[in-house]
């Protein structure tokens, strides 16, 4: 059986691995027929080189999925302003599982860390957005876990992007 670890990105090494499993994602979503290219991608390459800015303590952490030593996958959780959601809201980022890996449960993994350790931060809600045609299993599983559909709160005026929100300490 496979030793599957979730824990933050530390240092320059794992942050450099938290970019390579980013830029995957990315290329996924350009290679996608559904055209889910342009998808929270806005400055992508600013966002890459400034890890683990946006996604650091105390308001937001960058977390991995490891595997036999593997670097699989990886999510980020930052703050939403205050002005765009009614409670004290993090937003779920940049979710990825490297296809090798699948079928582990890395992703729920990796969201449950990153609701664990939302919940411990504070917030009171987590929020994220995502294109279901490019990506029906993630969608599949945020509804499982409880996420409901909102309307948008950030700036992604993309077709086909959907918004959802959890409350945190109720699940």
């Amino acid at each position: 059986m496979a030793e599957i670890v979730i824990r933050e990105a530390v240092g320059a090494d794992e942050v450099a691995a938290v970019r390579g499993l980013m830029s995957a994602y990315t290329g996924y979503l350009g290679a996608n027929p559904s055209g889910a290219a342009n998808i929270c991608i806005e400055n992508f390459e600013r966002e890459l080189m400034g890890l683990p800015r946006q996604y650091s303590a105390p308001d937001g952490v960058l977390l991995m999925a490891w595997v036999d030593g593997v670097a699989a996958g990886c999510c980020g959780v930052r703050e939403v302003r205050r002005d765009r959601v009614p409670e004290r809201g993090c937003e779920m980022k940049r979710l990825w599982v490297e296809r090798a890996f699948r079928r582990l449960g890395l992703g729920r993994r990796l969201v449950g860390a990153a609701i664990g350790w939302a919940t411990s931060a504070g917030y009171e809600a987590m929020y994220l957005d995502t294109v279901p045609a490019a990506m029906p299993e993630a969608n599949g599983m945020y509804a499982a876990i409880g996420f409901e559909r909102v309307e948008r709160y950030n700036n992604n005026l993309e077709d086909g992007v959907v918004f959802f929100r959890l409350r945190l300490g109720e699940n």
